[in-house]
């Protein structure tokens, strides 16, 4: 799925390579795991762990340069901040969904999880970046490193990890920065809402 140029470079300049997606190195699990909404902007309806019709076998979009016009904004402006990758690269050291039954619903279960972390990463990231006082850093950083290092455990993978208490502790931490323009500013970049 692509980005914006505008948010796309926005990105580029405030996010490391790892929580930007790299669709060359992803097997298209963002057009396979989740569900299309034809109402939310996805051309048409498509359950959840079924190929879009437009990923063709090289796991690229067919129509990746004419998204818009297909009707599949929500496409453009869905980011997996590297996720996608992470899996693909990282985890399955190059392995992907055609392999096996198994591997898939492992990959595509942990897509969603590895989502969610890593628009946290990046909302971390950002945060850092935009405040002065060195005790909010290093609580950020601890934060953004706690993640991180969820990232590689086996309990993210299986599922025993509880995603929405480390997204409620992460989006505490950063109501706590509402009074600067911080907050604003992450939340016109990304989709997740406190």
């Amino acid at each position: 799925m692509g980005k914006t140029a505008a948010r796309e470079a926005v990105q580029d300049a405030l996010l490391p390579a790892d929580l930007r997606p790299d669709c060359s190195a992803c097997c298209g699990l963002c057009c396979v795991a989740p569900a299309f909404d034809a109402a939310q902007g996805f051309g048409y309806d498509k359950p959840a762990h079924i190929s879009c019709r437009n990923l063709r076998p090289d796991f690229r979009c067919a129509i990746h340069d004419r998204l818009m016009e297909h009707g599949f904004p929500g496409c453009m402006a869905f980011d997996c901040y590297g996720a996608g990758q992470r899996i693909t690269q990282e985890i399955f050291r190059g392995t992907t969904w055609k392999d096996s039954e198994e591997t898939a619903q492992t990959m595509f279960q942990l897509f969603t999880r590895l989502c969610v972390l890593h628009e946290l990463m990046a909302l971390l990231t950002i945060a850092q970046q935009r405040v002065i006082e060195k005790d909010v850093q290093n609580k950020l950083s601890a934060q953004l490193q706690d993640i991180d290092a969820l990232c590689r455990t086996e309990a993210v993978a299986s599922g025993k990890t509880e995603i929405t208490a480390i997204k409620r502790k992460t989006m505490g931490l950063l109501r706590g920065l509402e009074s600067t323009s911080v907050v604003s500013t992450l939340k016109s970049q990304t989709r997740i809402d406190s």
